[in-house]
């Protein structure tokens, strides 16, 4: 076990289990998904005020989204850190344009087990109460340190892409409120994403595109319907995109065995899949669909292009002989930072003081997503993403926190912290 300092462990004394589990228990149940996260913003300038950071202050992105910013200033002589975390959750996302938000469900702890449960609480309102705690540690100690912690707490990381009806700023994600954050005058020379990475570290994460492919049909009523024969001669819409879903699904184990990266970090594997499928009306299937079109995802690796990983798909789905139209809609580059090494020998100086053990490995899934991580390293910042464990029950559909993994995590920031804005 490294040994702490005395103005360490006095801030480390100041983490409050019960302040931070409360915490991450009162902002897990906001109701405050995608598109909608200005209760989140509310909350989060409410609470940084009260506890003292007076330089904090909302950023609007666009009508209802507002990032909250907190700061702690140092003397202004040395390195400045952000930490960053999103506030919108997948819980409560609406279904239709329109659609009344339902209240989202309700974070919980169960006492004897030392569990927080809650997917909010995971993604990412846990890794961000963790750090808000630790800031507040750091200043309730009274020690300054020469650089600046800025809390960015954001919009829109969650995965969106406007796209048919969907439009307009609410559905906008994949780095809307970071990229919002360092183009109106965010920055730092480090920046540190708390997300949950089962306490591995990454500075290197995929990007990701989603495509529409779309291809039309004709409307018969069933009792009218030609007699059947060859695929390609069918008028249902559906029926013809079985065999492009097919060769989809076939290019998609070649293209991430052909694309996997083994990086010094961690291995990179670029997945695809089909998320949506959308075609003819669910009150009326007596009548053939006149079009059909599916929804992707594909992930890619920082070194390969947009336009190849586009090329390869138009090709396949040429090639099945139906004339169908491939459209990107949404598209976030990857990246792999650079001069990040005072922060990640930061984290693991961080881990091995807390848990007494170098950081774990990184899971491949971590550096094979897309996270807030590649818009600070696209920008010039430093950037990696760090924090706790995620866990699912025995029956892997309650998602929980342990109280001590989320205690260490705050811990580790505020270390951190200490580290990187001392000089």
């Amino acid at each position: 076990m490294v040994s702490l300092t005395d103005q360490q462990q006095r801030v480390i004394n100041l983490i409050d289990e019960k302040e931070l589990v409360d915490l991450a228990i009162v902002m897990a149940s906001i109701t405050a998904p995608s598109g909608y996260e200005q209760p989140m913003a509310d909350y989060v300038l409410q609470w940084l005020r009260f506890n003292g950071f007076e330089n904090s202050f909302q950023q609007l992105v666009s009508e209802g989204r507002s990032n909250a910013i907190g700061m702690l200033p140092g003397s202004g002589a040395g390195r400045k850190l952000i930490f960053n975390s999103h506030m919108d959750s997948e819980q409560g996302m609406p279904t239709r344009v329109g659609e009344e938000l339902p209240p989202g469900p309700k974070a919980w702890a169960d006492e004897n087990k030392r569990r927080i449960f809650g997917q909010a609480v995971q993604n990412d309102r846990g890794p961000m109460a963790a750090f808000m705690i630790a800031a507040k540690a750091i200043k309730n100690s009274g020690i300054k340190l020469a650089g600046d912690i800025v809390m960015t707490m954001v919009v829109g990381e969650i995965g969106m892409g406007p796209v048919d009806e969907f439009r307009g700023a609410k559905f906008v994600g994949k780095g809307y409120g970071s990229r919002h954050a360092v183009a109106h005058g965010i920055n730092g020379d480090f920046a540190l994403i708390a997300e949950t990475t089962d306490f591995g570290v990454t500075w290197i994460e995929a990007g990701a595109a989603y495509f529409k492919i779309s291809l039309e049909g004709k409307s018969f009523y069933t009792p009218r319907l030609p007699e059947r024969g060859e695929v390609k001669d069918s008028p249902n819409a559906i029926i013809k995109m079985i065999p492009i879903i097919q060769a989809i699904e076939k290019w998609a184990v070649e293209y991430q065995h052909k694309y996997t990266i083994a990086y010094p970090v961690g291995k990179m594997v670029p997945k695809v899949s089909i998320g949506s499928i959308r075609a003819g009306w669910p009150y009326k299937p007596s009548t053939t669909p006149q079009d059909c079109s599916i929804y992707m995802d594909v992930r890619i690796p920082p070194p390969l292009s947009l336009s190849q990983v586009e090329r390869e798909l138009r090709q396949l789905v040429d090639a099945t002989g139906f004339d169908a139209s491939v459209e990107c809609f949404m598209f976030r580059k990857g990246y792999e930072g650079k001069n990040v090494d005072p922060l990640v020998d930061a984290i693991n100086h961080a881990h091995q003081a807390v848990r007494g053990a170098p950081t774990p490995p990184i899971n491949t899934a971590e550096t094979s997503m897309w996270r807030d991580i590649n818009i600070f390293n696209e920008v010039g910042i430093p950037a990696a993403t760090f924090g706790m464990p995620r866990k699912s029950a025995d029956d892997a559909a309650e998602k929980f926190v342990e109280f001590q993994d989320i205690v260490d995590a705050a811990k580790m920031y505020a270390l951190v912290a200490m580290e990187i804005c001392r000089k």
